[in-house]
């Protein structure tokens, strides 16, 4: 999809729709209201009768009747102004490119979102773009239909801001490539793919690549990842790609900053078995690895000034006849001792041995993701990600980070009350079963891996995937989450180290 910055007025636009965004009991902005006039004040009477009244998502398209150039207008909708947040800039602009597709326009205007002035841009973009993801179907027979939007033009925001637009492009066909990701079956996306993914983004960018499997995890005492992926006919993967900012060792600062990603390809649960009911939904639990190498991509693409690594932990977790048992207790790589009490509390295991990797390689700063546990969805629900950070300057840039990314965060805090409950009677950890606290509970047993480094966890396991029909305001199925916080995190990291 063309994305063009156009100068000339929207009402002499040759396009197929005009959209004007409407934030909920406002009147329509300066340029909207020009329009109106044009139209004999049909927009305006719609908005003050409430025929059309700006919640987010609603989208109504209107004929112009040959009164101006554009042959329809589409009236959508913002919400209200003081809930107008990154995120959900950019679901109102996903959800009026997903209904324009829809009803078949190839060329779509759409004015400047004026409550928010110039700096609405990069949100409008990506949310248009975002709005172009459709779930590949593995259907047989004649392909439904899929209609496609050819260009969007910006009207409103100026000229000579393509490098802008290209970039929030990026972002979001990076968020819609984790989306697809996600949304594969468990049968395709194996460890092993998942791993063959990491090198062509590595070769495409000649970056550095390790792949470890079972021979050199157990070299390198990674068993708590051998542990997981035990119980599975297909072995798990440790994945490191590597870009060298400014082609130098180091950067000029020494920071080495890992992205890290739970990569599970497929959650039974193992041994723990995870009930019947929407255990098919378990091929997302890859979305945290699937979102780091997608943001990799786009930063080694940009030739940022920062080292930055990827790495993930990639295995299934079965219950075959080799997996792990509740009451096992095993070694990581770091040294720690683990007791198993519950084999469904994977993730923090995997990951635990992914961050002594990433130290082990050079890491300075490492921020992990993880569909990690089912009490985020209790704790923040699927509309943002619930995290946990041992170092306040870096979860400074981390939050701000999430702002720029349109792409919500609510840290958590670490209490050393809870600590106790880490505490194992036969190992130095237990990886289960604190009975409160339980997505705080997760991170803290990553930090315990995390070597006094700069370290912050994003626990995506609710906003990775919206299951809530009635949450109609966020979208629904495979978000992305994390995607755009990675890039924007290392953009910003970039900056501060120059």
């Amino acid at each position: 999809m063309k994305i063009s910055l156009v100068s000339a007025a929207p009402a002499a636009l040759d396009v197929d729709a005009l959209a004007i965004p409407v934030a909920t009991a406002e009147a329509l902005g300066q340029a909207a209201q020009a329009l109106d006039q044009a139209m004999g004040g049909v927009l305006g009477e719609m908005v003050a009768n409430a025929e059309f009244r700006g919640r987010i998502h609603e989208v109504l398209p209107i004929p112009a009747q040959g009164k101006i150039k554009p042959r329809r207008v589409i009236l959508y909708g913002l919400g209200a102004l003081h809930d107008l947040d990154g995120q959900r800039l950019r679901s109102a602009h996903h959800e009026l490119v997903r209904a324009s597709r829809t009803w078949g326009y190839k060329r779509l205007a759409i004015m400047r979102v004026e409550p928010l002035g110039m700096d609405a841009l990069k949100g409008v973009v990506e949310g248009a773009v975002m709005g172009t993801f459709e779930r590949r179907s593995r259907q047989t027979g004649p392909a439904p239909e899929r209609r496609e939007i050819d260009e969007v033009i910006l009207a409103g925001y100026g000229t000579g801001r393509e490098a802008e637009v290209i970039a929030a492009q990026e972002n979001a066909e990076a968020t819609n490539r984790t989306r697809e990701w996600q949304n594969a079956p468990a049968n395709e996306l194996t460890p092993d793919a998942l791993a063959q993914e990491a090198t062509r983004i590595a070769k495409r960018h000649n970056l550095e690549v390790e792949i470890l499997g079972p021979s050199e995890l157990k070299a390198g005492g990674y068993n708590l990842l051998l542990g997981v992926g035990a119980g599975s006919a297909r072995p798990p993967r440790l994945i490191r790609i590597r870009y060298h900012g400014n082609h130098q060792t180091e950067s000029a600062d020494g920071t080495v900053l890992a992205l890290i990603g739970k990569g599970i390809t497929f959650d039974s649960g193992g041994i723990s078995l995870k009930q019947p009911e929407n255990m098919s939904r378990m091929k997302d639990d890859m979305s945290g690895g699937a979102a780091v190498l997608s943001a990799i991509d786009v930063i080694a693409a940009r030739k940022l000034p920062l080292d930055v690594m990827a790495v993930i932990a990639a295995a299934e977790n079965m219950p075959g006849p080799s997996a792990q048992r509740p009451g096992d207790v095993v070694v990581s790589a770091d040294g720690k001792t683990v007791e198993i009490v519950n084999t469904d509390a994977e993730g923090r295991l995997v990951l635990a041995d992914a961050l002594t990797h990433a130290l082990r390689n050079g890491a300075t700063h490492m921020i992990d993701l993880a569909t990690l546990t089912g009490a985020a969805t209790v704790a923040i629900g699927h509309a943002a990600s619930a995290a946990v950070s041992n170092d306040d300057g870096f979860w400074a840039h981390v939050e701000r980070a999430a702002r720029e990314a349109g792409d919500r965060v609510w840290r958590l805090p670490i209490y050393a009350d809870y600590r106790v409950l880490l505490s194992s009677k036969i190992a130095d950890l237990r990886n289960a079963e604190y009975g409160e606290a339980g997505t705080i509970m997760g991170g803290m047993f990553i930090a315990e891996f995390a070597g006094a480094r700069p370290w912050a966890h994003i626990d995506i396991a609710a906003s990775a995937w919206n299951t809530n029909d009635d949450l109609s305001t966020v979208l629904r199925g495979p978000s992305g989450a994390g995607t755009r916080l990675c890039i924007e995190l290392a953009e910003l990291m970039a900056v501060a180290g120059r």
